[in-house]
């Protein structure tokens, strides 16, 4: 179980996990050695005070010194205070430079995530578009009969389309679901929509993360990983060379091993996560709606 549960971890989050905790610790580290500073330094100089107090008194002549006094030396007391105030600024200084370093660290690699997503992000609009285009393109002919409105419906689809993707507004990153609700909407296909194709493509794609005891999600990722190969594996079952089935089905097998699957079957839907490995095993977007509400 504890293999098991290691090969499931999400390596990249658990190390930003541990990032943070270790800024928000050094934060309160910093904070405690700052009081305790701030109090060795007030000693410190209530010490000398008194001490200079002293002073002038032992100066004045009708004054005598008090016989018998057991009390510590104003010196020694502000010497051992301002040496304790060296110690926890020292320990304050640390804790700010550690916690500097532990930031630094964390903005750096965020910052390669960032640029490698915005790399790939190209690749992410175009597989966007294709798919937006594919299925408002099905459901325009499942919808429509009459084949002249179907023309005219496809042709001001197009026209949509392209004014979408050419605005600046990053549509990739919208759930599919959510930009092809829109469409359907402006094409007056809500209701067909709605009633036959929304399942598949949700507007809130993304499900949480299997969370729980290391049994609860080990359990919610098989499932997702089951439902997922059964969506591919209708997708192989529907190829029209039969010759092809048995090395494609080796290849989803293979492909649900790899680690960035267990990355998507984290974070996308069914109908996503379908979708990149239909693709990545050359058979083009999927298509298949599921009958039930996708909710990852």
């Amino acid at each position: 179980m504890e293999a098991a549960a290691e090969s499931e971890l999400d390596v990249q989050a658990y190390r930003r996990s541990l990032a943070l905790q270790q800024i928000d610790m050094l934060s309160r580290l910093a904070e405690l050695g700052m009081q305790l500073a701030e109090g060795e330094g007030a000693r410190a100089l209530a010490a000398q005070a008194r001490g200079a107090s002293q002073a002038r008194v032992a100066e004045a002549p009708a004054q005598a010194a008090e016989p018998g006094s057991d009390a510590p030396a104003p010196a020694a007391v502000a010497q051992q205070a301002g040496l304790a105030f060296a110690r926890y600024a020292r320990l304050v200084q640390q804790s700010l430079a550690q916690r500097a370093r532990a930031a630094d660290g964390l903005c750096a690699r965020d910052k390669v995530r960032a640029a490698e997503r915005e790399a790939g992000r190209e690749t992410r609009r175009d597989r966007h578009r294709d798919e937006v285009e594919h299925v408002m393109d099905c459901l325009i002919s499942d919808a429509v009969e009459d084949d002249d409105i179907v023309d005219d419906l496809k042709a001001e689809l197009a026209e949509r389309i392209e004014e979408l993707y050419e605005d600046e507004v990053r549509v990739e990153d919208r759930p599919l679901g959510s930009v092809m609700s829109g469409l359907a909407c402006g094409l007056g296909l809500s209701e067909e929509w709605h009633r036959h194709w929304a399942a598949g493509w949700p507007s809130a794609p993304r499900p949480a993360r299997p969370a729980g005891s290391p049994a609860a999600v080990l359990a919610e990722r098989a499932r997702r990983r089951g439902t997922v190969a059964a969506a591919v594996e209708r997708t192989i079952a529907a190829v029209p060379d039969p010759a092809r089935t048995p090395g494609l089905r080796a290849g989803l097998a293979v492909r649900l091993r790899e680690a960035d699957v267990g990355e998507l079957l984290d974070t996308e839907c069914t109908a996503i996560a379908a979708d990149r490995l239909c693709r990545s095993l050359g058979l083009g977007p999927y298509i298949d709606v599921p009958d039930s509400p996708d909710t990852g």
